[in-house]
């Protein structure tokens, strides 16, 4: 007795090779490629920003258009998440200078 699948997927590969699916990956790549680029180019206080503006599911162009208080709230919340970032960063509290450091180490 034999058992044979040769019908089972025929021509259906779930790995699809040729020039359309090497064309889809290279397109991909660049995609990717161009997000870290912009990612790289920024500095992370713009990255926070983008961030916060991401979670609030609005653009620059939006934030422009927003009323000043709710505009004042989302730079409040940027400062903070910066300052925050800063800590992280740093281990240093945001707006203690290293002279002001050593003086409270040294006495």
């Amino acid at each position: 007795m034999t058992i044979g699948i040769s019908g089972a997927g025929a021509g259906h590969s779930p790995l699809r090779t040729g020039p359309s699916a090497k064309a889809n990956a290279a397109a991909a790549f660049e995609q990717i490629l161009e997000s870290f680029k912009k990612a790289a180019a920024q500095t992370p206080e713009e990255r926070v920003r983008e961030a916060v503006l991401k979670k609030h599911d609005i653009s620059e162009a939006d934030y422009s258009r927003l009323p000043p208080e709710k505009r004042e709230a989302i730079d409040r919340e940027v400062a903070a998440a910066v300052k925050q970032l800063h800590e992280r960063k740093t281990g240093v509290p945001a707006g203690e200078t290293p002279y002001a450091l050593v003086s409270k180490l040294l006495g």
